[in-house]
């Protein structure tokens, strides 16, 4: 059975001030990145096999994709890499 991820996590690259916003369940509300962790750890703390996904812009850095991805890590999460919104 394969991971299925239940929450997302979308970075978006605001290209005239080159500034990230991150966005949580297609929330149009950013979370700022000091707290996504703590809301990751609350949405999936139920979870039996914890995973979410990523969306990322095409001109996001990966430096800001690895800092989400650390995350999971830290949290012993499985992370799926998206391309474009569902």
């Amino acid at each position: 059975m394969s991971a299925k991820a239940t929450v997302s996590v979308s970075i978006k690259h605001w290209q005239d001030t080159d500034t990230f916003s991150y966005h949580i369940n297609g929330d149009e509300t950013p979370v700022r990145f000091d707290l996504i962790e703590d809301e990751l750890i609350e949405l999936l703390q139920t979870e039996e096999d914890p995973t979410f996904s990523i969306y990322a812009d095409e001109t996001v850095p990966i430096k800001e994709v690895v800092a989400v991805m650390n995350i999971a890590k830290r949290n012993h999460y499985k992370v799926i890499m998206a391309t474009s919104p569902e």
